[in-house]
């Protein structure tokens, strides 16, 4: 299937064209590729093996890369998925939105631990069953107690203990 138009599709006036002769350049066939000179980024590479890295801190430019790479990888193939993980946390709602991501693609996602998956990192490392889980041999995993700095009124403490008991906003 062709995304051009040839000369076909068009009518053409006869008085449009006279004086022309510029011969017309056809435009590149969709399946013509530049030849890539050099060697693939890292990043390519990674993601040729269907291999995705979150080392660092999250944060939103963390949980958009790592969306970007998910839904790019399970619109390519139903291929297992690797995420190697090395995260001392960071922000727990980008944390929630890596979590959803590995739960929404449809191939399966095995994560690997290495070095340090605590606060938010851990909570990435739990969105897969435990049979997709991994550990490198010195890996350290660190959960802790959610710190919502409530303070106010009893309701206002309720709401908030309501939420982290049952995940869901009570208002």
């Amino acid at each position: 299937m062709s995304f051009y138009l040839d000369d076909d599709d068009f009518e053409e006036e006869d008085d449009e064209m006279e004086g022309e002769d510029e011969p017309e350049t056809p435009p590149p066939a969709p399946e013509e590729k530049e030849e890539r000179k050099g060697p693939l980024s890292m990043m390519e590479k990674m993601l040729k093996t269907r291999t995705i890295l979150i080392y660092g801190q999250i944060d939103q430019t963390m949980a958009q890369k790592v969306t970007e790479q998910l839904l790019m990888l399970a619109a390519e193939s139903d291929d297992d998925i690797k995420i190697f993980i090395n995260s001392q946390g960071g922000h727990v709602e980008s944390g929630y939105t890596i979590f959803d991501m590995i739960r929404f693609v449809k191939p399966r996602v095995k994560i690997i631990g290495t070095g340090w998956a605590a606060s938010a990192g851990a909570l990435i490392y739990v969105a897969v069953p435990l049979e997709d889980r991994y550990s490198l041999p010195h890996t350290r995993y660190m959960m802790h107690q959610p710190l919502g700095g409530v303070r106010g009124q009893a309701s206002d403490i309720d709401i908030e203990a309501v939420y982290w008991c049952n995940g869901v906003v009570v208002y």
